[in-house]
């Protein structure tokens, strides 16, 4: 039961770390945030603790949560790929460091990574959840973060242009976070903190230079709108 439920507080902090980066809205969506949250929370444990499939589990989990983001909030793939992997590299990138701060006061070993049910899984969950509700609610008190991806539904009868520097940098990100997730099942599976919270930190600096740069392109594109309306006026 226990696994259950911080599985649901888990998954509503993996959804709310990149609405709130993104400045998207959280208040709206909040039934099926919870919604999907229970659903996924049971997925998990139907893949690792009745059919014990923990290394298919971060993978299934993933294609979920792209696919809420898509279908349950209208924001269009590409986009939902970007934010969700920007959001799950910050959260590896977290708890690999609440990780390191345990082992390094001796309460929490290196094994504990492959475990779904301890003392010390709950722990470092329990913890990481914490600082992400706290820092999304610093996000959304201080109306702060990244402000580029246009509040959803999105208009999806739109042609996108995948060709544009903005896109390019978003399906590049994307990419790459989806690599660094297989990435990760095989490194917890050797248990190697170390090496997945350099790659996940890499990944998460890569997708923040993205965002900073994306937030510029559209702050640019918005100052040109703005003249060229000034001139014909």
């Amino acid at each position: 039961m226990a696994y259950i439920v911080i599985g649901v507080f888990d998954a509503m902090a993996v959804l709310i770390l990149p609405l709130a980066l993104y400045m998207l809205p959280i208040k709206d969506y909040k039934y099926r945030i919870i919604l999907f949250a229970v659903f996924i929370s049971l997925v998990s444990f139907l893949m690792r603790i009745v059919l014990d499939l923990p290394r298919i589990d971060l993978i299934l989990q993933y294609i979920l949560f792209v696919s809420f983001f898509r279908l349950g909030l209208k924001i269009k793939l590409h986009l939902s790929a970007f934010i969700l992997g920007t959001g799950l590299s910050a959260y590896a990138t977290l708890q690999m460091a609440v990780f390191y701060v345990y082992n390094f006061l001796g309460i929490m070993q290196t094994t504990a990574l492959k475990e779904n049910t301890s003392l010390q899984v709950f722990l470092l969950q329990v913890t990481s959840i914490l600082i992400v509700y706290i820092f999304a609610g610093y996000l959304k008190l201080r109306s702060t973060g990244f402000s580029f991806i246009v509040v959803p539904p999105h208009d999806f009868l739109w042609k996108e242009d995948y060709k544009t520097k903005e896109n390019k940098m978003v399906i590049t990100s994307a990419v790459l976070s989806t690599v660094t997730i297989c990435l990760g099942v095989i490194l917890l599976y050797y248990q190697n903190p170390l090496v997945l919270l350099l790659v996940s930190v890499f990944t998460f600096a890569l997708s923040y230079y993205f965002s900073r740069e994306s937030d510029a392109e559209d702050a640019r594109r918005a100052i040109e709108a703005y003249r060229e309306r000034y001139k014909k006026s």
